[in-house]
């Protein structure tokens, strides 16, 4: 067996001989024994009892960046600004598909100058056939006034024959001159609604063009306001979205995120369900800053548990943490974080080594001088508990000896 594994196997029998349940706990517990008994003693001092969560900074806030209404419900995502890159107001960052929209924009114009070539042709059969028609008015106007003319004859300087055939011709006369007029008026209301149609056709296409415009050019989204631009997430995929990716109208595909509204959104496992509740103190570390600890308070627990992942049996409750001073120079939405949350604290408490306590039956003090004495536990973290009756401070005791059917008192409780 060589030294490391020696070692390991060393540190994992004291370990086991601590009896402690928490995994953090064990290692803590078992220094006092290997420095010595002189280190178990009951002292007055701060207790917290603390819950680890792990979490990611987001942004309360953002400049969404959503795909637009198009003619067509989805478009292919053709580039994006880098995750992370900084960009000012007015820098493109994202650019949709316009293939498509171009080629049916093109369709659409050339549509619209066939329709402008038909009105105006139609206009100029409207003008010629209209001043046929109208000369056709004047003609029987004219033939009109020439038969009042001759009808006007007195009786006896014409035969009367000649006098009823001329009233006959200008009864006839007067007939085709309504008939020209109503013809002229037909042809004229006619022509109108027939241009009206085509322009009314072409104001069609024009807003079809203009929207068709409109889609193309908010295909490119550009930044309204410097910030760092964000790529978004797929719906359900739990990635990023990438080049090449199909979306749809509505789809938020990146954000600019507002710094100064950052929080962090943790995940309470459902185990740990009611040990932590809004109001509560919390540290926050950040991944990528370890040395430095950010001071914050639960907002809120969702009241309901998720799946952490479509193929995951792990459940939790989202948490999310306000920070007390978010700090934009070190901190991007999408960093990962620790975040101790303070569950309990007591100023002044009396406090015994866990490494000392077994509960069985009862809670048992092991003694120093030997022998155990009965204590009254209150809540416990990874190192100490809280004794509400049974120990004075200043009392020295023994580690927990194994033994069957004791165990350490749980952390949390």
């Amino acid at each position: 067996m060589s030294t490391r594994t020696a070692a390991g196997a060393l540190v994992i029998a004291g370990l086991l001989a601590s009896g402690c349940s928490a995994p953090g706990a064990g290692s803590a517990e078992a220094a006092p024994a290997a420095g010595g008994d002189s280190d178990l003693v009951v002292r007055r001092g701060a207790f917290e009892r603390r819950v680890l969560l792990t979490g990611d900074l987001e942004a309360a806030r953002a400049v969404p960046f959503s795909v637009p209404r198009t003619p067509s419900w989805q478009v292919e995502l053709r580039w994006m600004a880098d995750d992370g890159a900084a960009v000012r107001a007015g820098d493109p960052v994202v650019e949709l598909d316009k293939s498509a929209f171009g080629a049916d924009l093109e369709e659409k114009e050339i549509a619209l100058q066939g329709k402008l070539s038909e009105v105006e042709r139609r206009r100029a059969e409207v003008l010629a056939q209209s001043r046929e028609k109208e000369f056709e008015v004047t003609r029987r106007r004219a033939e009109l006034e020439k038969a009042e003319l001759e009808a006007e004859v007195p009786e006896g300087i014409v035969p009367r024959e000649e006098l009823e055939e001329r009233r006959l011709t200008l009864a006839r006369a007067r007939l085709e001159l309504e008939k020209a007029e109503a013809d002229l008026a037909a042809h004229r209301q006619a022509s109108t609604a027939d241009v009206e149609v085509l322009e009314i056709e072409i104001r069609k296409a024009r807003r079809e063009i203009e929207a068709a415009r409109t889609a193309i050019s908010e295909l490119t989204l550009t930044a309204p306001v410097d910030g760092i631009f964000l790529v978004g997430t797929h719906p359900w995929e739990d990635r990023n979205l990438q080049i090449g990716d199909t979306v749809w109208v509505g789809l938020t595909v990146g954000t600019i995120p507002d710094l100064g509204s950052l929080v962090v959104e943790a995940r309470l496992p459902d185990v740990d369900d009611g040990s932590v509740a809004p109001g509560m103190p919390a540290r926050v570390v950040l991944d990528t800053h370890p040395g430095s600890a950010f001071e914050g308070t639960v907002r809120e627990v969702a009241p309901v548990a998720q799946d952490q992942g479509q193929k995951s049996f792990r459940r939790f409750f989202k948490t999310v943490i306000d920070l007390a001073a978010p700090d934009p120079e070190r901190m991007i939405p999408g960093m990962s974080a620790r975040v101790e949350v303070v569950a309990e604290r007591r100023e002044d408490a009396l406090l015994a080594p866990r490494a000392a306590l077994t509960v069985a039956e009862e809670a048992l003090a092991h003694l120093a001088g030997g022998g155990t004495a009965r204590v009254a536990l209150g809540p416990c973290n990874e190192l100490e508990c809280v004794v509400e009756d049974g120990l004075e401070p200043g009392t020295r005791l023994a580690p927990r000896p194994p033994a069957a059917g004791a165990t350490a008192p749980e952390a949390g409780r």
